[in-house]
């Protein structure tokens, strides 16, 4: 049928430009030590330089969610992409520092102009059944992006210099720009007769609905549909999902006496475990639970036990705690997933799923800056093994707030769709 393998081209589309989109954004954590040796800058000026790619990001989340209500997302993608892929290129050929952080900054904006009108593109280009497929393959973007990425900074990191990860990057990144814009031209007709059936699909729903959404402003929605529960998780999902993986490496050679190079290993080892805590909550919420929120404390809960074994087993054994962390990392990154695609994708018919997934994005990303620093000050003032506790307590708090938060959106899911 031509209307379901159009769906599947969507979805196509949104998958890759996500995915190649990473090649955009992790070429300066892979060749900083390379920038570095070239004196481009210092190791602490690269540190800043990181930082500031966070918070321009975090704030690009906020300011594009709502933008990407508006803006329909063949455009907003299409810029994000582009200026992603220039701003590689630009870096890649400049050798002043104070040039770089200013286009590594625009760099994290133009990056932050992809997730939230993605979630835009399914909320209203596609039919719910069709949705929980798309929702859960957009996940496995994020790992297969990082393995991409780390794998192409190694061969250009080995053969050439770090200049050529930054432009050959880019050039992936710019082809794949236009690739989407084509692409999405190619689909006007589907676009047009998708609506008719998403109105047909919204007037089914909203018959069973009883109690009305409180407004259509954002943060009177995000508090009267009970996501105001998700944004206080989701800043522990972000410090445990980003800054975890951040000091993965570090943690294993510090703590297990290791060379550098072996405990790199790990970081390409963690994204795909990351794909099983996709596919675990997705199944979770479909088959069992069918409750974002529920799903989300569950899965936190996993964390608390896989860091538990980690501080009092993992001393014992470094594949052990690396098989520890793998699960902590994959839980967090289900958890992401009910908090960035699912819960978003229910504000569909208010209009609100670019906006709603931005705000969601963007106080993920501000936990994200805040825990590379906060877990780096720990670590070296009091040890591996108060830290270790420290994401324990962060992991049970998280779960808390979800568990907490169940039934106000549950409540709230029904006013949005009757269901």
């Amino acid at each position: 049928m031509k209307f379901d393998e159009n769906a599947k081209k969507l979805t196509m589309l949104c998958w890759f430009s996500y995915m190649i989109n990473y090649l955009a954004r992790y070429g300066f954590s892979t060749s900083l030590s390379d920038m570095v040796a070239d004196g481009i800058f210092t190791l602490e000026f690269g540190g800043a330089i990181g930082t500031a790619f966070f918070a321009s990001y975090g704030a690009g989340q906020l300011v594009n969610g709502l933008i990407g209500d508006k803006v329909h997302p063949k455009f907003m993608i299409f810029i994000g992409l582009l200026g992603s892929a220039l701003m590689n290129i630009f870096v890649g050929l400049s050798s002043s520092h104070i040039l770089i952080i200013i286009l590594w900054c625009f760099n994290g904006y133009f990056c932050s102009m992809l997730w939230a009108p993605l979630v835009r593109c399914f909320s209203d280009f596609l039919l719910r059944k069709q949705q929980l497929k798309a929702g859960t393959s957009i996940s496995a973007s994020i790992p297969v992006g990082n393995i991409l990425s780390y794998l192409i900074a190694s061969l250009f990191l080995k053969f050439m210099t770090w200049r050529m990860v930054f432009i050959v990057s880019g050039l992936i990144v710019m082809v794949m720009a236009f690739v989407w814009f084509i692409g999405m031209n190619s689909l006007r007709d589907y676009f047009s007769e998708v609506r008719i059936r998403k109105l047909e699909e919204i007037k089914k729903e909203t018959v069973s609905v009883k109690a009305p959404v409180s407004g259509k402003r954002l943060m009177p929605l995000i508090i009267g549909t009970g996501v105001i529960f998700a944004v206080v998780g989701i800043f522990f999902n972000g410090i445990l999902k980003d800054g975890v993986t951040l000091w993965v490496p570090t943690y294993v050679s510090q703590f297990f006496d290791t060379e550098a190079s072996t405990a790199s290993l790990v970081t390409i080892i963690l994204p795909l475990f990351n794909l099983i805590g996709v596919y675990l909550a997705v199944k979770l919420f479909k088959n069992v639970i069918k409750n974002e929120m529920m799903t989300a404390a569950i899965m936190f809960l996993i964390s608390v036990v896989s860091l538990s074994l980690l501080f009092f087993f993992g001393r014992y054994s470094m594949i052990f705690a690396v098989i520890m962390l793998a699960f902590t990392t994959a839980s967090m990154l289900g958890v992401n997933t009910m908090f960035l695609t699912f819960i978003p994708l229910n504000f569909s018919n208010v209009g609100r799923a670019s906006s709603v997934t931005g705000f969601l994005d963007a106080c993920s990303y501000m936990a994200s800056a805040l825990s590379g620093v906060t877990i780096g000050v720990v670590a070296s003032s009091y040890g591996w093994n108060v830290t270790v506790l420290t994401w324990i307590g962060i992991a049970f708090l998280g779960g808390l707030v979800t568990f907490l938060g169940i039934k106000s959106w549950k409540k709230g899911r029904f006013m949005l769709t009757g269901q």
